[in-house]
């Protein structure tokens, strides 16, 4: 029976790998499973050899019993060529179950593409086809419209509070309908821009004065061969802070409208004779032609004796 000695020496000898760390363990798996896999890889090349072999001899047996002349040769090539097309991919028949396969296997992409088309199309109706779309051009005409009615009502409420004229108002009130009953931005904005003229005219104040400056003519005569001679005066548009201000006026000779600060309106000739002679001494004294007055259309002449039937105004002279 062995002593406490030698059963303690026995304790003190450490076998190879008995006090392996975890990384060494690691390293000695992996090394493991290589020799695994290299042992299962020559397992499969036996295992193609063994099946080559066997199809050889079955195609010897077979050329033999059928009489073939067929060389162990071209044996080995035709097995060759077996085996090399053996595991080719080639696309399946196309048909309803390719349809199908490929629709799964592309499933997720499908399902993205359908959710990006239904949100784009969600958008669409959304922004031009809903009934708040932002962008829809019937609702925006729609909005425009109802703008300008707005702003026509709150125009034809100042008409009102400048003016009685009656016709004036009855006027701006048909402009006022135009608006309403259209649904064309384009003929709502004229209407509107129509009636925001009356309203500036309504609120002008003015007056229209002779040209009086010493060294300024105050009058024209035209003179005809074939008809009377036209009268004329020039005058000017001014404020009450005698500030000279523009107007759009018609050249009855040309029929075209231009803006001018000074033109010449056609008086009769006994005014005209009248401030001919008022002028002799180098000064005019009558000098207020006509007068417009908040709530007013037109000017009203003050001039006395000038009014004629039609008068002809001039923009231009010589």
């Amino acid at each position: 029976m062995p002593n406490a000695s030698a059963m303690q020496t026995a304790r003190d000898i450490r076998l190879p790998g008995q006090d392996l760390t975890l990384e060494e363990t690691l390293r000695v798996m992996d090394v493991a499973r290589e020799m695994r896999d290299r042992r299962e890889t020559a397992e499969e090349m036996f295992r193609r050899d063994d099946f080559r072999n066997e199809l050889r001899q079955k195609l010897l047996r077979t050329a033999q019993l059928s009489g073939d002349k067929v060389t162990a040769a071209e044996i080995d090539a035709a097995i060759d060529q077996y085996l090399s097309r053996l595991h080719t991919y080639s696309d399946p028949e196309p048909g309803f179950k390719s349809f199908v396969a490929h629709c799964w296997v592309w499933r997720k992409r499908i399902l993205a593409g359908v959710a990006a088309t239904a949100f784009a199309a969600a958008s669409l109706w959304f922004l031009f086809a809903s009934p708040i779309a932002p962008l829809s051009p019937t609702l925006r005409a729609q909005r425009a419209v109802a703008a300008e009615v707005e702003s026509a009502s709150s125009t034809l409420d100042r008409i009102r509070s400048m003016t009685d004229d009656v016709e004036v108002i009855q006027m701006a009130e048909r402009l006022q309908g135009e608006i309403r009953s259209t649904s064309d931005v384009t003929q709502a904005l004229a209407a509107r821009n129509r009636l925001d003229e009356i309203a500036s005219t309504l609120a002008e104040e003015y007056e229209i004065r002779i040209v009086a400056g010493t060294n300024d003519k105050s009058g024209l005569e035209r003179s005809f061969q074939d008809r009377p001679s036209i009268f004329y005066v020039f005058v000017e548009a001014r404020t009450s802070d005698g500030k000279v201000i523009s107007r759009q006026i018609r050249n009855s000779e040309t029929d075209k409208p231009e803006t001018v600060t000074r033109w010449a309106v056609q008086i009769s000739e006994s005014a005209y004779r009248r401030l001919a002679a008022d002028k002799s001494d180098g000064v005019l004294n009558e000098t207020v032609y006509a007068v417009k007055q908040r709530g007013e259309m037109q000017p009203t002449i003050q001039l006395d004796g000038a009014v004629v039937k039609s008068p002809s105004t001039l923009t231009q002279w010589k």
